[in-house]
Protein backbone atom coordinates (compact mmCIF):
# COMPACT_ATOMS: atom_id res chain seq x y z
CA UNK A 1 0.00 0.00 0.00
CA UNK A 2 1.23 3.10 -0.66
CA UNK A 3 2.17 5.28 2.22
CA UNK A 4 -0.02 8.04 3.41
CA UNK A 5 2.84 10.89 4.25
CA UNK A 6 3.93 11.15 0.84
CA UNK A 7 0.74 13.11 0.43
CA UNK A 8 2.15 15.85 1.82
CA UNK A 9 3.81 17.79 -0.99
CA UNK A 10 1.99 16.99 -3.19
CA UNK A 11 -1.32 18.48 -1.33
CA UNK A 12 1.04 22.01 -0.97
CA UNK A 13 1.89 21.98 -4.30
CA UNK A 14 -1.99 21.75 -5.77
CA UNK A 15 -3.07 24.09 -3.52
CA UNK A 16 -0.15 26.73 -3.96
CA UNK A 17 -0.13 26.09 -7.72
CA UNK A 18 -2.21 28.46 -7.80
CA UNK A 19 -27.95 28.51 6.03
CA UNK A 20 -27.18 25.64 8.22
CA UNK A 21 -27.21 24.94 11.35
CA UNK A 22 -24.21 25.68 13.95
CA UNK A 23 -23.30 21.83 15.74
CA UNK A 24 -23.83 22.23 19.08
CA UNK A 25 -21.83 20.64 21.88
CA UNK A 26 -23.62 17.67 23.37
CA UNK A 27 -22.70 15.35 26.36
CA UNK A 28 -19.47 12.89 25.93
CA UNK A 29 -20.14 9.67 24.74
CA UNK A 30 -19.29 6.19 26.61
CA UNK A 31 -17.34 3.84 25.39
CA UNK A 32 -18.81 1.73 28.28
CA UNK A 33 -15.54 -0.01 28.65
CA UNK A 34 -15.01 -0.59 24.48
CA UNK A 35 -12.13 0.89 23.14
CA UNK A 36 -10.18 0.78 19.83
CA UNK A 37 -12.18 -1.18 17.86
CA UNK A 38 -15.54 0.28 18.87
CA UNK A 39 -14.18 4.03 18.25
CA UNK A 40 -13.11 3.29 15.22
CA UNK A 41 -16.76 1.57 13.98
CA UNK A 42 -18.01 4.92 15.72
CA UNK A 43 -15.95 6.99 13.68
CA UNK A 44 -16.51 5.84 10.75
CA UNK A 45 -20.45 5.42 11.01
CA UNK A 46 -20.01 9.33 11.32
CA UNK A 47 -17.90 9.92 8.26
CA UNK A 48 -19.66 12.22 5.66
CA UNK A 49 -21.77 9.89 3.34
CA UNK A 50 -22.43 10.88 0.05
CA UNK A 51 -22.04 10.33 -3.77
CA UNK A 52 -21.02 13.73 -4.97
CA UNK A 53 -20.11 16.86 -2.41
CA UNK A 54 -19.53 20.68 -3.72
CA UNK A 55 -18.42 24.00 -1.65
CA UNK A 56 -17.24 27.32 -2.49
CA UNK A 57 -14.32 28.17 0.09
CA UNK A 58 -12.23 31.28 0.93
CA UNK A 59 -8.42 30.02 1.01
CA UNK A 60 -5.85 31.96 2.95
CA UNK A 61 -2.42 30.46 2.40
CA UNK A 62 0.78 31.97 4.76
CA UNK A 63 3.72 31.20 3.08
CA UNK A 64 7.47 32.55 3.89
CA UNK A 65 5.62 35.59 5.57
CA UNK A 66 3.39 36.34 3.18
CA UNK A 67 -0.37 35.80 3.04
CA UNK A 68 -2.01 34.89 -0.37
CA UNK A 69 -6.02 34.52 -0.40
CA UNK A 70 -7.57 33.18 -3.33
CA UNK A 71 -11.35 31.27 -3.70
CA UNK A 72 -11.94 27.83 -5.32
CA UNK A 73 -14.77 25.81 -6.12
CA UNK A 74 -14.43 22.27 -4.96
CA UNK A 75 -16.26 19.28 -6.47
CA UNK A 76 -15.77 15.59 -5.47
CA UNK A 77 -17.60 12.61 -6.87
CA UNK A 78 -17.21 9.92 -4.00
CA UNK A 79 -14.06 7.83 -4.90
CA UNK A 80 -13.41 8.98 -8.56
CA UNK A 81 -12.97 12.51 -9.20
CA UNK A 82 -11.49 15.41 -7.20
CA UNK A 83 -12.15 19.30 -8.77
CA UNK A 84 -11.09 22.36 -7.89
CA UNK A 85 -11.07 25.94 -9.60
CA UNK A 86 -8.80 28.75 -8.37
CA UNK A 87 -9.79 31.89 -8.38
CA UNK A 88 -8.71 35.38 -6.89
CA UNK A 89 -10.63 37.09 -4.37
CA UNK A 90 -11.76 39.51 -7.39
CA UNK A 91 -10.87 38.25 -11.06
CA UNK A 92 -11.76 35.22 -13.38
CA UNK A 93 -10.67 31.85 -12.92
CA UNK A 94 -6.63 31.72 -13.18
CA UNK A 95 -6.59 27.60 -12.56
CA UNK A 96 -7.93 24.43 -12.69
CA UNK A 97 -7.22 20.86 -11.34
CA UNK A 98 -8.72 17.57 -11.68
CA UNK A 99 -7.42 14.76 -9.81
CA UNK A 100 -8.60 10.88 -10.81
CA UNK A 101 -7.87 7.46 -9.54
CA UNK A 102 -4.88 7.47 -11.95
CA UNK A 103 -4.59 11.42 -13.69
CA UNK A 104 -3.39 14.63 -12.45
CA UNK A 105 -4.51 17.77 -14.60
CA UNK A 106 -3.38 21.48 -13.60
CA UNK A 107 -4.71 24.12 -15.85
CA UNK A 108 -3.13 27.38 -15.45
CA UNK A 109 -5.16 30.10 -17.32
CA UNK A 110 -2.72 32.75 -16.31
CA UNK A 111 0.15 31.80 -18.40
CA UNK A 112 -1.81 29.60 -20.83
CA UNK A 113 -0.39 26.01 -19.46
CA UNK A 114 -1.50 22.73 -18.57
CA UNK A 115 0.12 19.70 -17.70
CA UNK A 116 -1.40 15.95 -17.86
CA UNK A 117 0.50 13.49 -16.16
CA UNK A 118 0.01 10.25 -14.15
CA UNK A 119 0.97 9.70 -10.55
CA UNK A 120 4.42 7.77 -10.89
CA UNK A 121 5.64 11.44 -13.10
CA UNK A 122 4.26 13.96 -9.80
CA UNK A 123 5.97 11.00 -7.58
CA UNK A 124 9.01 11.59 -9.41
CA UNK A 125 9.08 15.13 -9.71
CA UNK A 126 8.15 16.44 -6.15
CA UNK A 127 9.07 13.22 -4.06
CA UNK A 128 5.68 12.33 -3.33
CA UNK A 129 3.33 8.84 -3.23
CA UNK A 130 -0.19 9.60 -2.38
CA UNK A 131 -3.48 7.74 -2.42
CA UNK A 132 -6.62 9.21 -3.36
CA UNK A 133 -8.63 7.81 -0.41
CA UNK A 134 -6.55 10.20 1.58
CA UNK A 135 -7.34 13.15 0.11
CA UNK A 136 -10.52 12.92 -0.34
CA UNK A 137 -10.91 12.23 3.21
CA UNK A 138 -8.65 14.74 4.30
CA UNK A 139 -11.42 17.47 2.48
CA UNK A 140 -14.30 16.03 3.81
CA UNK A 141 -12.75 15.27 7.30
CA UNK A 142 -13.51 11.52 7.33
CA UNK A 143 -11.42 8.62 8.99
CA UNK A 144 -7.85 8.00 7.54
CA UNK A 145 -7.48 4.29 7.53
CA UNK A 146 -4.54 3.28 9.31
CA UNK A 147 -2.26 0.40 8.04
CA UNK A 148 -3.46 -3.83 8.46
CA UNK A 149 -0.60 -4.59 10.50
CA UNK A 150 -0.33 -1.41 12.65
CA UNK A 151 -1.19 -1.64 16.29
CA UNK A 152 -3.52 1.08 16.93
CA UNK A 153 -2.99 2.68 20.58
CA UNK A 154 -5.96 4.25 22.07
CA UNK A 155 -6.17 7.29 25.01
CA UNK A 156 -8.56 9.94 26.16
CA UNK A 157 -6.86 12.97 25.84
CA UNK A 158 -8.74 16.03 27.09
CA UNK A 159 -11.87 16.68 25.17
CA UNK A 160 -11.46 14.19 22.29
CA UNK A 161 -10.55 10.29 22.64
CA UNK A 162 -7.10 9.31 20.60
CA UNK A 163 -6.05 6.96 17.89
CA UNK A 164 -2.39 6.90 16.76
CA UNK A 165 0.03 4.36 15.55
CA UNK A 166 2.26 5.83 18.71
CA UNK A 167 1.28 6.56 21.98
CA UNK A 168 -0.75 9.69 23.17
CA UNK A 169 2.26 11.25 25.50
CA UNK A 170 4.70 11.30 21.72
CA UNK A 171 1.61 11.92 20.00
CA UNK A 172 1.14 15.49 21.79
CA UNK A 173 4.91 16.36 21.32
CA UNK A 174 4.53 15.38 17.70
CA UNK A 175 1.39 18.20 17.83
CA UNK A 176 3.69 20.71 19.34
CA UNK A 177 6.77 20.17 16.68
CA UNK A 178 6.19 17.14 14.81
CA UNK A 179 9.69 17.44 13.14
CA UNK A 180 11.16 16.58 16.95
CA UNK A 181 9.56 12.78 17.16
CA UNK A 182 12.39 10.25 17.32
CA UNK A 183 10.42 6.93 16.53
CA UNK A 184 11.50 3.70 14.94
CA UNK A 185 9.23 3.74 12.13
CA UNK A 186 9.22 6.09 9.75
CA UNK A 187 5.38 7.37 9.53
CA UNK A 188 3.19 8.54 12.15
CA UNK A 189 -0.77 8.91 11.79
CA UNK A 190 -2.46 10.21 14.84
CA UNK A 191 -6.27 10.59 15.42
CA UNK A 192 -8.32 13.07 17.45
CA UNK A 193 -11.59 12.46 18.07
CA UNK A 194 -14.54 14.23 19.06
CA UNK A 195 -16.01 12.95 22.26
CA UNK A 196 -19.59 13.89 21.53
CA UNK A 197 -19.98 13.29 17.83
CA UNK A 198 -16.92 10.69 17.33
CA UNK A 199 -16.12 13.25 14.08
CA UNK A 200 -12.54 14.03 13.85
CA UNK A 201 -11.59 17.06 15.57
CA UNK A 202 -7.51 16.59 14.33
CA UNK A 203 -4.94 14.75 12.58
CA UNK A 204 -1.21 14.31 12.13
CA UNK A 205 0.60 12.31 9.52
CA UNK A 206 4.43 12.83 9.22
CA UNK A 207 6.86 11.36 7.85
CA UNK A 208 10.06 11.28 9.47
CA UNK A 209 12.29 10.19 7.27
CA UNK A 210 12.14 13.54 4.98
CA UNK A 211 10.84 15.60 7.50
CA UNK A 212 7.61 16.14 6.61
CA UNK A 213 4.36 16.45 8.04
CA UNK A 214 1.27 17.40 7.93
CA UNK A 215 -0.96 18.56 11.12
CA UNK A 216 -4.96 19.10 10.15
CA UNK A 217 -7.64 20.63 12.49
CA UNK A 218 -11.58 20.72 11.78
CA UNK A 219 -12.62 23.54 13.81
CA UNK A 220 -16.55 23.98 13.00
CA UNK A 221 -19.19 21.58 11.87
CA UNK A 222 -22.68 22.32 10.34
CA UNK A 223 -25.38 19.89 9.91
CA UNK A 224 -26.47 18.98 6.61
CA UNK A 225 -29.43 16.24 5.29
CA UNK A 226 -28.22 14.49 9.22
CA UNK A 227 -25.00 14.84 8.70
CA UNK A 228 -22.21 16.85 10.31
CA UNK A 229 -20.17 18.21 7.51
CA UNK A 230 -16.63 20.55 8.50
CA UNK A 231 -16.65 24.17 7.07
CA UNK A 232 -13.57 25.23 8.83
CA UNK A 233 -10.44 23.86 7.96
CA UNK A 234 -6.82 24.40 9.03
CA UNK A 235 -3.49 22.99 8.16
CA UNK A 236 0.17 23.03 8.91
CA UNK A 237 2.34 21.65 6.19
CA UNK A 238 6.40 21.07 6.56
CA UNK A 239 7.51 20.74 3.33
CA UNK A 240 10.21 22.17 1.24
CA UNK A 241 8.25 25.45 1.93
CA UNK A 242 6.64 25.26 4.88
CA UNK A 243 3.38 26.82 4.86
CA UNK A 244 -0.11 27.56 6.71
CA UNK A 245 -3.37 26.88 4.91
CA UNK A 246 -7.33 28.03 6.22
CA UNK A 247 -10.52 27.09 4.29
CA UNK A 248 -13.99 27.82 5.09
CA UNK A 249 -16.37 26.10 3.04
CA UNK A 250 -19.61 27.55 2.26
CA UNK A 251 -22.79 26.72 -0.05
CA UNK A 252 -22.00 22.87 0.53
CA UNK A 253 -24.20 20.59 -1.50
CA UNK A 254 -24.41 16.88 -1.17
CA UNK A 255 -25.69 14.43 -4.27
CA UNK A 256 -25.96 17.38 -6.67
CA UNK A 257 -25.58 17.02 -9.66
CA UNK A 258 -21.61 18.51 -11.23
CA UNK A 259 -19.81 18.44 -13.89
CA UNK A 260 -16.35 17.88 -13.85
CA UNK A 261 -14.94 19.76 -16.91
CA UNK A 262 -11.21 19.91 -17.90
CA UNK A 263 -11.67 21.50 -21.50
CA UNK A 264 -7.88 23.15 -22.82
CA UNK A 265 -7.69 25.42 -25.35
CA UNK A 266 -5.21 24.83 -28.82
CA UNK A 267 -3.78 27.84 -27.53
CA UNK A 268 -2.45 26.52 -24.52
CA UNK A 269 1.21 25.03 -23.98
CA UNK A 270 1.42 21.30 -22.44
CA UNK A 271 3.90 21.41 -19.80
CA UNK A 272 6.21 19.23 -17.56
CA UNK A 273 6.59 20.42 -13.79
Amino acid sequence: MIKRSRLISFVFCILAFVSCKKLEKAKRSSLEGKKTEYLIAQMHSNEVTFDTFSAKSNVSLFQENKKTSFKTVLRIKKDSAIWVSITPLLGIEMARVLITRDTVKVLNRLAKEYFIGDYNYINKRFNVEFEYEVLQAILLGNAIAFEQDEKVKFATDKEDYYLGNMKKRKARKADDKPEKIERKEDEILSLWINQSTFKIAKFLISDLTADKFILGEYTSHIELDNQLVPNKLKFEIQSNTPAKLEMEYSKIALNDPLKFSFKVSSKYERVSF
